[in-house]
């Protein structure tokens, strides 16, 4: 049924397409002027008038007064110049459209003026923050539904004023870095099927081009009007199919929300992975098999028509991939996200090249949706998944609703049907700009609500976990030595975050021996990243990649229990790694989060990843970075301190614990400069002597220089050292020492040995 609904949606494009270039014809054919009345527009060629353009106009062959009325400008009668002519001079509207100027005389005749004002929007201070009020919510929805929003985008343009081929083209151009970016995100986790998207992005590039020249030729014989009118059609019919199956799929998914089947590849991808074509088969890792590539041709140039159209080529490119080829649906959305980038990009070149591309709109709403997108993202948190298409699918209505109530009023502009009175007009314009708000405002209150109910939850449940955490404070037994270092610092509950790859061996074998040696609690956590927000994918095709997560937990678990260590597993699904790890440490009051450090060589050595980044400066426990061949075998710890803060503090405390238990020497470092070696050399001391209580052999060592990271890193590989422990952060009036989170992250991506930052 779904692939009949596909096709039939693409025949529909393709013979609208037909009826256009038949129209044309007659269109042509039919142009001249046979009104009682002449105009004559002075110094200007009436086709080229563009946005708050302003002209003199002489109307001849009327009698007596005369009675103006223009669509859109502004009519000032300047003279009479003689009782059969006057002369008007016309100002343009500040948004491209039609204009129908209308002339009624004396005698009751009645002539029409219709000409095409070009151009740009005028970016009046309102229409700067309609646009950034509309790229804020459409990343709202992107970042919520996981869809691009452009379904959202090119409507609201169009509600403005923006011709359509400009909205399309310069929404295009909106989209194609943002799919870069997230293409080569996601290809860091392994989703994307890079040969398979450039395979289909070469047969979409065809397609763009095609729609593209079709969009231009439309504009070019019927206008702005034609161009609004097939882009509006298209927009019906591809909302009412892809919108009615998204609320189909939510209404199934809350009914049955623990009962949906896992994802099966379907007959029809069975079938093309069995035809075999000489000479045109190729593999592709995604489907694991080879295919011809005949059968991406099709497929990516319909995507790339789409695009080229209403500027969505996913609605086609994902469910194809999907049901047609049997790529997964989280490979297929990943890999969609490559040919989004060479569609958008060819489509903006080509777009471009004929002036239709406003790249000031496309960076108001990039403006807009950088906003957007994080918040919508952070609202899939708090809402179950059937409500993510819920939205979607209501959106998707209210947007059809509007386009479809400018469909009558294009028509009668381009004079397919009989004209509109004026009041007809007005309603239908008036209602389209209110359900166009609607869509907007439903899917943002929506957002939002889920965002700030949320967000409220989870702060009472810190206010009551803190007014437990107060309750217990007098139980709680601290170290009271003369050190002056502030009583911070226990390992017991320890988090450790399992990627199911090569680079989390060092973090996973250390987060066990870790418990095994100073006790306490282990829980196991694993992150499914889910992009079922995605408007073709439900909770049930992430079912495959959880039961490979939960089966990695349990060889973990083994492994801890044989090493007499009872622990805890769990599974996190969202779309944000990082985020999905801070809400475990946080909803387990972890004290420790373990992680793995990926492998990097030459200059990205130096360079973390963004996952590691973010664990580091968000993170309210400790972090230990284990990079995947490291051990801590107690051979040294080399505390590196930046001053006398109480950061240096915690730092101190959790390498004196550490210390005992490994039954290690620590290496007390501070790095500074030539004016503060006198205090550096004082606060070494200071905490030299505070470890010296508990019985560990203390060294204190301070090296002049500017180069703080690279020499922690050359110490630590000078004497032996297996673990390095710093704070989170350092004093600023001590730049020269400071050993914060950037000194740290420094660090963490030059050494070989795992580090230890500290946290409050």
């Amino acid at each position: 049924m779904i692939n009949i609904l596909k096709s039939s949606k693409l025949i529909l494009v393709l013979c609208l397409q037909i009826i256009v270039w038949s129209a044309s014809i007659q269109a042509e054919v039919n142009n001249e002027h046979t009104g009682p009345f002449t105009f004559e527009a002075i110094g200007i060629d009436i086709n080229d008038v563009e946005t708050t353009d302003q002209i003199n106009i002489i109307v001849s062959g009327t009698t007596g007064e005369l009675n103006w009325q223009a669509k859109n400008g502004e009519i000032i009668v300047v003279a009479n110049i003689n009782a059969n002519s006057k002369e008007i001079i016309y100002t343009a509207s500040g948004k491209p459209d039609l204009e129908i100027i209308t002339v009624t005389d004396a005698t009751g005749k009645t002539d029409t003026m219709k000409f095409e004002v070009g151009g740009f929007l005028a970016l009046t201070l309102n229409n700067i923050i309609f646009l950034f009020v509309v790229g804020f919510v459409g990343g709202l929805v992107s970042g919520f539904i996981g869809s691009g929003g452009a379904f959202v985008l090119t409507p609201a343009m169009m509600s403005m004023g923006v011709p359509a081929i400009m909205a399309v083209a310069s929404n295009m151009c909106h989209k194609f870095p943002k799919a870069l970016v997230g293409s080569i995100k996601r290809a860091k986790y392994g989703q994307v099927d890079v040969k398979l998207g450039i395979i289909l992005g070469l047969s979409a590039e065809a397609g763009v081009l095609y729609g593209a020249s079709v969009q231009t030729q439309i504009k070019e014989t019927f206008g702005d009007v034609g161009s609004n009118l097939y882009v509006s059609f298209v927009f019906v019919v591809v909302l009412a199919v892809v919108g009615g199956y998204v609320i189909r799929d939510a209404w199934k998914i809350y009914k049955q929300p623990d009962g949906a089947d896992e994802h099966q590849v379907t007959k029809l991808a069975k079938w093309v992975q069995s035809v075999n074509i000489p000479g045109t088969m190729m593999y592709f890792p995604s489907i694991g098999t080879k295919i011809s590539v005949l059968f991406t041709i099709p497929i990516g140039f319909a995507t790339g028509v789409l695009a080229a159209t209403i500027a969505v080529g996913g609605f086609i490119g994902v469910p194809a991939l999907m049901y047609v080829l049997g790529v997964p649906a989280l490979m297929a959305s990943a890999t969609e996200l490559v040919i989004a980038f060479v569609m958008g990009m060819g489509g903006t070149i080509k777009y471009a090249i004929s002036g239709y591309v406003d790249v000031r709109l496309a960076m108001i709403i990039l403006a807009g949706s950088l906003f957007g997108v994080q918040l919508g993202a952070i609202g899939t948190t708090y809402v179950k998944d059937f409500m993510v298409k819920v939205v979607m699918g209501v959106i998707m209505m209210l947007v059809l609703v509007s386009r479809g109530l400018k469909v009558p009023v294009y028509l009668a502009e381009i004079g397919e049907i009989d004209p509109l009175a004026p009041g007809t007009i007005y309603f239908l314009d008036l209602t389209s700009y209110i359900m166009l708000i609607a869509a907007l405002a439903v899917g943002a209150f929506i957002i939002l609500y889920a965002l700030v109910s949320g967000y409220r939850k989870h702060n009472r449940t810190l206010v009551a976990e803190a007014a437990n955490v107060e309750t217990s404070k007098s139980t709680d037994i601290f170290p009271t030595e003369v050190t002056q270092l502030s009583p911070i610092g226990r390992f017991e509950r320890i988090l450790f975050a399992n990627d199911n790859s090569e680079f989390g061996v060092g973090a996973k074998r250390e987060a066990i021996r870790l418990v095994q040696r100073i006790g306490g609690n282990l829980a196991i956590m694993s992150v499914v990243v889910n992009h079922s927000a995605n408007e073709f994918m439900t909770q049930h095709s992430f079912e495959k990649e959880t039961k490979v997560a939960m089966d990695d937990l349990e060889v973990v678990k083994s492994q801890a229990i044989d090493a007499g260590i009872d622990c805890t597993t769990s599974i996190y699904q969202g779309e944000n790694i990082t985020n999905e790890i801070i809400s475990a440490s946080e909803e387990k009051h972890s004290d420790l989060i373990v992680i793995g450090r990926r492998g990097k060589k030459g200059l990205l050595q130096s360079i973390m990843g963004d996952r590691t980044n973010e664990i580091l400066y968000r993170s309210s426990c400790s972090v230990l970075v284990v990079p995947k061949a490291a051990e801590i075998k107690g051979n040294k710890i080399l505390l590196a301190i930046a001053d006398s803060s109480r950061y240096s503090d915690m730092a101190a405390v959790a390498a004196g614990k550490l210390a005992v238990h490994l039954n290690a020497p620590i290496l007390v470092l501070t790095v500074t400069s030539a004016v503060l070696k006198e205090n550096s050399e004082a606060m070494v001391a200071r905490i030299c002597n505070s470890l010296k209580g508990d019985g560990i052999t203390i060294e204190g060592k301070i090296i002049v220089n500017d180069k703080p990271a690279t020499t922690i890193v050359e110490t630590a590989k000078v004497t032996n050292t297996d673990l390095i422990i710093v704070g989170s952060q350092g004093c600023s009036e001590l730049q020269k020492t400071l050993l914060g989170t950037s000194v740290a992250k420094r660090v963490i991506g030059k050494t070989e040995c795992a580090v230890l930052v500290v946290k409050t």
